[in-house]
């Protein structure tokens, strides 16, 4: 049923209005000479560069992804828009400040953007609704039109719920739109992002790669900047109001309303609404009007007149729905945090999504036919079949038949609650047939507050490297109270080089270990790289390690619950620093060197490898004598040195060596062959193949034998040369 209301004033009403509209008319043209080509106002692109953004998606690395999508993006947004950028989580882990004004909006920016955008590095957290708060403030959103376009790839995890967000940022707005690009997020498992769109007006749209990426910022920018239609503006003399209703004669909300010129639909809309009311000024001729809710739709063509206000109302058989929740059956409705989802049934199963709400208790406006209906509360949920039929109205009331699990944690029985640093899980209480226990909910509150449905569990509770457990049973509609104790205490061990020495501070490598069991063998607790070091385990004794280089201390320790244990570790070692030269007085070499050090001998004479580096060595081994190999080339040096405990001993070693640079003009076949001479005997030193080389030689008279072919001959040749230490010696073969 499709009625056209119009409405007409007296004449004094009518001069008012003729005013009102010139003066309105007189803003629209500034507004739309201030804003440029496509009077959109300004907008500002928030972007994700949480730690998730390394994950890959099908095209690769969404971070990659995503710069690509922006960089291929800005060239199609005209010069006159003015855009801007925010990112978060690009600069700290676990920060939820970690949010930056990168780019201000304004025309001509587009090289800063690609460039911000370029060096983001993905690193924190997500506060995107802190983000788009942000993004609004700086767009001043309450003066001006404001556009703010969210790209994410994960849920809120600071905290805030988009949904109010939304709600603030419309109620507030002057004209504010977030439109939101949710990447790899499935609509089901957005926590609100959806609604943080619908509640401003703007596009939820959803990417799972890089062509989808792309196409729905295009959508989203085709959106936010497309230019209106250019009417005179003393002619937008009619107001028309579109209305969607069902049969009760109530507005329905999530009605598209769209609006085109002439007899039918042709072509892109001119204006286009959602909600149960739109309402727009046009020019006096005919249009065609459509409104669409769910699957139904509604169609008229209107002969809009000159100077009257124009009612028009379609109709939709949708039937109401109105829901509540409660954890027993006969308990009082929840007020909060309840999340509702409406789908098609197909066949007992989920189909299309229909609608969803964060109302405590909503009422879904709903075509006749089946649904599906999921309500989650905490870590609750429930499915309910809903069956619409057309004319009765359907109010119900669900029963998650769940209950609370509230619970703390102790070190020992007389101890305080732990305040933090706990992470509590929830498995079913039975094992599957593999003996594995399957997980319900996690928390890392340090006091639980888990709405979860009612039966069996098996709480357990971590801290540290502690961990203990408790079979609860949780009833619909009751608080079931625990309370978990470790019998555990805490191990604070420091690191020295020497006792009364300063304390390390980098390069260490703690590892606890358990007592010797039956076998002879201890397992390994726990293991940490820390400066100082905290261990939280099981009252007992155990066994600490402690490595740093070459360096090896260990100590028994005992742990007592409820209590921390604070120790000192000596590893009594030392440093060592060695330096390359090759001939006295000459500059500190490294490139190309190898150094090794072996311990002193044991009582066969034998030597055993201690460490090894190539480069600058700087050793952290046991105090004692051993014996360093320096390599360079054909060049080795060995030296007897000392690591004195706490302290950095520094030994220099001389190669007594030079660089000999060997070239040969014939390339085909060449080898080169390197021999010491000593008076009349030669020593092979080294080959290599190539006429053009490089060797580190020992001090003394050499003779380079050079093979080539040239044409078809196989030439060789002889030429003599000395090395001198600390020189470089360039040879032309003959």
């Amino acid at each position: 049923m499709n009625i056209l209301r119009n409405s007409f004033y007296n004449g004094r009403l009518m001069a008012v209005m003729a005013v009102l509209w010139f003066a309105l008319g007189q803003i629209d043209l500034q507004a739309q000479q201030a804003g440029g080509e496509g009077g959109s106002g300004k907008t500002i692109i928030v972007f994700d560069a949480s730690g998730s953004m390394w994950g890959e998606v099908s095209g690769g690395v969404k971070i990659d992804i995503a710069k690509k999508a922006i960089a291929e993006l800005l060239p199609t947004i005209g010069a006159g828009e003015e855009i801007g950028l925010i990112a978060y989580g690009h600069r700290r882990k676990g920060d939820c400040s970690d949010i930056e004004l990168l780019v201000p909006p304004s025309k001509g920016n587009r090289a800063a953007i690609l460039r911000a955008v370029e060096g983001i590095v993905p690193k924190g957290k997500t506060p995107l609704c802190d983000a788009v708060l942000m993004a609004a403030d700086a767009l001043q959103f309450e003066e001006n039109k404001a556009t703010v376009i969210l790209i994410s790839d994960g849920i809120e995890t600071c905290g805030k719920d988009p949904c109010k967000v939304g709600e603030q940022l419309e109620s507030k707005g002057i004209d504010f739109v977030c439109h939101v690009v949710a990447f790899d997020i499935s609509r089901d498992k957005n926590a609100g992002l959806d609604c943080l769109a619908n509640k401003t007006g703007g596009l939820y749209l959803e990417a799972k790669d890089a062509a989808s990426l792309k196409s729905a910022l295009s959508q989203v920018v085709k959106a936010t900047v497309k230019k209106p239609v250019k009417k005179p503006v003393m002619k937008k003399t009619t107001t028309l109001i579109l209305r969607g209703k069902n049969d009760k004669d109530e507005l329905l909300k999530g009605v598209d309303f769209a609006i085109y010129q002439g007899d039918e639909v042709r072509g892109e809309p001119m204006y286009q609404g959602k909600g149960g009311e739109f309402k727009t000024l046009l020019d006096a001729g005919e249009y065609t009007v459509t409104g669409q809710f769910g699957k139904m739709k509604e169609q008229s063509t209107l002969q809009i007149p000159e100077g009257k206000t124009g009612i028009h109302e379609m109709l939709f058989k949708a039937v109401g729905l109105k829901l509540r929740a409660v954890m027993v059956e006969g308990g009082e409705p929840l007020k909060k945090g309840i999340s509702w989802t409406v789908y098609q049934n197909k066949s007992g199963a989920k189909g299309e999504k229909v609608d969803d709400s964060y109302n405590a208790e909503p009422v879904f406006d709903l075509e006749p036919g089946s649904y599906l209906l999921t309500v989650s509360y905490k870590q609750s949920e429930a499915d309910k079949a809903v069956e619409m039929v057309a004319g009765k109205g359907n109010e119900l009331t669900v029963v998650l038949g769940s209950g609370f699990v509230v619970a703390q944690a102790k070190m020992n029985e007389s101890g305080d609650f732990i305040e933090k640093g706990l992470s509590w899980t929830l498995y079913q209480a039975e094992p599957d047939s593999e003996g594995n226990y399957k997980r319900t909910t996690s928390t890392y509150d340090s006091k639980t507050n888990l709405g979860v449905p009612s039966g069996k569990y098996m709480l357990q509770v971590e801290y540290g490297d502690s961990s203990t457990k408790k079979e609860i049973e949780v009833k619909a509609g009751e608080k079931t109270e625990v309370i978990l104790t470790f019998g555990a205490g805490t191990l604070e061990a420091k690191a020295f080089f020497v006792d009364g020495g300063e304390q390390v501070g980098k390069g260490l490598s703690w590892t606890l270990y358990s007592q010797v069991d039956a076998e002879g063998d201890r397992k390994r607790v726990s293991h940490t790289y820390n400066a100082i070091t905290t261990f939280k385990v099981p009252a007992g004794k155990y066994l600490l390690t402690l490595e740093r280089g070459s360096a090896l201390a260990e100590k028994e320790v005992e742990i007592v619950a409820g209590e921390k244990t604070e120790i000192k570790v000596s590893l009594q070692a030392g440093i060592w620093k060695g330096e390359a030269v090759m001939a006295e007085g000459s500059e500190v070499v490294s490139k190309g060197t190898s150094w090794t050090a072996y311990s002193a001998p044991n009582s066969e004479g034998d030597r055993k490898k201690v460490t090894s580096c190539y480069g600058s060595p700087a050793f952290v081994m046991p105090a004692g004598s051993y014996l360093v190999i320096l390599w360079r080339g054909e060049v080795k040096v060995e030296k007897e040195i000392e690591v004195v405990a706490g302290k950095v001993t520094r030994d220099r070693l001389v190669l007594n060596a030079g660089t000999v640079a060997l070239i040969g003009k014939e390339k085909k076949g060449a080898s080169m062959q390197v021999d010491s001479i000593k008076g009349d005997e030669r020593e092979k030193v080294v080959s290599s193949y190539g006429n053009n080389k490089k060797f580190y030689l020992p001090t003394g008279e050499y003779v380079a034998i050079y093979s080539r072919k040239v044409g078809d001959e196989e030439k060789v040749s002889e030429t003599s040369f000395t090395v001198e230490a600390g020189k470089f010696l360039e040879v032309e073969l003959k």
